[in-house]
């Protein structure tokens, strides 16, 4: 924790902050108002992500505009904070059973969803270290690795993004070569437990390799509190979907499937709204 303290020393002296020192304490994850301020000047010092409309919208981040396309992501959004809420869950995986499931493009949706509650503070972590995409999704081409911060080699600021003050990225811009080893690693847990400590994220959104792809997932899942499956229609079978399911529920609890790339007419779901591909 001290290079985080570090980290956020530098960044009052930057914004000419009259106090002398901050205190090594960590505030209490349910302060007042003081300990929130605190956790919103950490979150202030990371560096600002301003995403490219344009490539967001090629890459079907709907959820960003707040327009007629995002619905279903806000009503996804609702669900997820509910049962956040009602079962005090923090740590969330987004995974499917095999790949090309569209789990990394629903994972950005759903964040800039959760993320436009101002009140929410969201951090969403790629683990999905073999076929990292979620900078391509956002379009981040700066050269981040957080796969160098969870093996404890890089500073977390370093590579991390902040979009609105309230919604964090840690992106990969490469694969790891050893990537089911470091997930299970102590010093991964280590690194991950201390970003929730300092940052206090109101929930943590772990991206993560297809289940029956790799046992980098299943290693992980023990670490987080719940999972989100995501299904993609007339490609994952009924057969891979139990499996998937059967795999989660002995690690941690199923918050739901979401089936993916399956489209409806718009008289089939009210309002005129209609699901897409994502």
């Amino acid at each position: 924790m001290e290079r985080l303290q570090n980290a956020l020393n530098r960044a009052r002296e930057k914004r000419g902050d009259a106090q002398s020192g901050i205190s090594r304490q960590k505030p209490p994850r349910s302060g007042g108002s003081s300990g929130d301020g605190e956790i919103a000047v950490r979150w202030a010092a990371l560096k600002p992500f301003s995403p490219n409309p344009r490539v967001l919208q090629q890459t079907r981040v709907v959820s960003y505009f707040a327009k007629q396309q995002a619905t279903p992501f806000d009503v996804m959004r609702t669900k997820v904070v509910q049962q956040c809420k009602a079962k005090g869950w923090k740590r969330l995986v987004v995974t499917s059973a095999t790949p090309k499931c569209g789990k990394t493009t629903i994972t950005a949706n759903l964040s800039f969803s959760l993320a436009r509650q101002s009140d929410l503070r969201i951090m969403v972590i790629e683990l999905d270290l073999r076929r990292p995409s979620l900078a391509k999704v956002l379009g981040l081409k700066e050269p981040h690795y957080f796969a160098k911060v969870l093996a404890g080699q890089e500073r977390p600021e370093d590579h991390l993004v902040c979009h609105n003050g309230n919604l964090a990225f840690g992106t990969n811009l490469a694969a790891e070569a050893n990537s089911s080893e470091l997930l299970q690693s102590a010093r991964t847990r280590e690194v991950l437990q201390e970003l929730e400590d300092y940052y206090k994220p109101d929930l943590t959104i772990f991206d993560t390799a297809p289940l029956l792809a790799s046992d980098d997932t299943i290693g992980f899942l023990e670490y987080v509190d719940a999972a989100l499956l995501i299904a993609a229609a007339e490609q994952t079978t009924i057969e891979e979907l139990d499996v998937a399911e059967s795999e989660v529920s002995e690690m941690t609890e199923v918050m739901g499937v979401v089936l993916n790339k399956c489209r409806y007419t718009s008289s089939g779901y009210g309002y005129e709204y209609g699901y897409g591909e994502y």
